[in-house]
């Protein structure tokens, strides 16, 4: 069974703004050199530098080459790029912060930082909040595919 809702994206007013991404839970080593971050209403994602441009130019860009976000028990699907979940930890915590579907509230999708990484380091985050109107405007949304 799987189903569709809409997921909301932001882009900053400003290049390099973003918000704070709070305090993390959880940082988990996943595969393809991605590291997971979780915290209590959202999930953070540091990706490496190739799969990092190719997921920002499929997500959040004002006009993305991909309107739908396919996550399942063990990947996340963009487009051509594709990625797995392969850590027990990560799934269980991606099922909790999805179930926000079947109580109706909207996900938000963002880029985040913290004080604790390196300078630079931006995180593709997705959010049962909605980020700070002051930092950040509303894009196109997406379609989030649940399988």
């Amino acid at each position: 069974m799987s189903f569709r809702c809409e997921l909301k994206r932001y882009a900053a007013y400003f290049r390099g703004w973003c918000q704070a991404f709070g305090e993390i839970d959880n940082e988990l080593e996943g595969a393809n050199g991605i590291t997971w971050l979780l915290a209590e209403d959202q999930v953070g994602l540091i990706l490496p530098d190739q799969l990092r441009r190719e997921v920002y130019k499929q997500v959040l860009r004002k006009k993305a080459k991909t309107n739908v976000l396919t996550v399942s028990d063990s990947y996340f699907q963009l487009g051509d790029t594709g990625f797995d979940v392969s850590s027990n930890e990560v799934q269980e915590y991606l099922s909790g912060l999805l179930c926000a579907f079947t109580v109706s509230q909207a996900l938000h999708l963002y880029l985040t930082y913290h004080l604790t990484y390196p300078s630079g380091t931006r995180f593709v985050t997705i959010s049962k909040k909605a980020p700070l109107r002051i930092i950040y405007k509303e894009i196109e949304p997406m379609i989030i595919r649940i399988q």
